[in-house]
């Protein structure tokens, strides 16, 4: 269970705000690392929200075991990238064909091994939430689970507005085989970021990723999934878009620039 997550600061291309752009550089990232995918593409705009700086496009793909999710911030010049999959992806043929696609002038990477130890790979970093983009929790059960198709809509469907989350989307919940199924996983959206769930059949165990652009209570997560879980869990805390708001390229400009065609709308 390899994870990568990018951060990418300073990008000016419009196509971070073209829904045909995101779904075509998804596509174009799996065919070319070879993963396993599940499903096509699914596009999420995200326009209303109440800061017009959030506006932007949330996109995600299933994989065999994992998952692929973009969020673009087109007026902050910025954008998140995750992928964990079910076997090792070259990280840095990842980042080239990203770089390609929607250039940036400066990122932030992490990769960590999600079957072994994350607590002793990574470290809980402060956070600054007036400088960090958001949160991102990585969870995984200690003890065996069973779940199912429609345990696991279920809990997607009822977590967010328990801790306080924005859901955009009603969950997506698949398995990655329809005759021999190895994992169930599930997606839901919330306000330009994600939730993910990835059930390993076989070992039973449950890897949960809650990414979020507001900083909420990492122990009430914890806590409300080792509640369904009913076993106790191991988490990580990684900090998201770290100093973001240094690293943003011209950001009064661009937003400057947006606003003056709308004025003559």
């Amino acid at each position: 269970m390899f994870h990568v997550m990018l951060d990418a600061y300073k990008c000016t291309d419009s196509k971070i705000d073209d829904m045909r752009a995101v779904y075509d550089t998804i596509s174009k990232i799996t065919d070319v690392l070879g993963v396993v995918t599940v499903m096509p593409p699914v596009i999420v705009p995200y326009y209303y929200g109440e800061e017009q700086a959030d506006d932007g496009i949330s996109a995600f793909v299933l994989l065999k075991g994992g998952h692929f999710t973009i969020h673009t911030f087109p007026e902050r010049g910025c954008y998140f990238v995750d992928m964990l999959y079910d076997g090792f992806f070259d990280a840095e043929k990842f980042k080239g064909v990203l770089s390609k696609e929607f250039p940036f002038e400066s990122f932030k990477i992490n990769t960590i091994d999600r079957r072994f130890d994350i607590t002793e790979q990574q470290k809980k970093v402060s956070i600054d939430p007036s400088k960090d983009f958001g949160p991102h929790y990585l969870i995984r059960n200690l003890g065996e689970v069973s779940l199912d198709l429609n345990k696991i809509y279920s809990f997607l469907d009822r977590l967010p507005p328990s801790i306080d989350m924005t859901p955009i989307m009603r969950p997506i919940v698949i398995t990655d085989n329809i005759k021999k199924p190895t994992y169930i996983s599930g997606m839901t959206m919330i306000a330009q970021s994600h939730i993910a769930l990835h059930y390993d059949l076989v070992s039973k165990n449950l890897y949960a990723d809650i990414f979020s652009c507001s900083f909420i209570d990492c122990d009430n997560i914890t806590a409300s999934i080792e509640k369904e879980l009913g076993t106790k869990c191991e988490n990580v805390l990684i900090s998201r878009g770290s100093k973001h708001v240094n690293l943003l390229s011209g950001r009064d400009e661009i937003i400057a620039r947006n606003a003056r065609w709308r004025e003559n709308i």
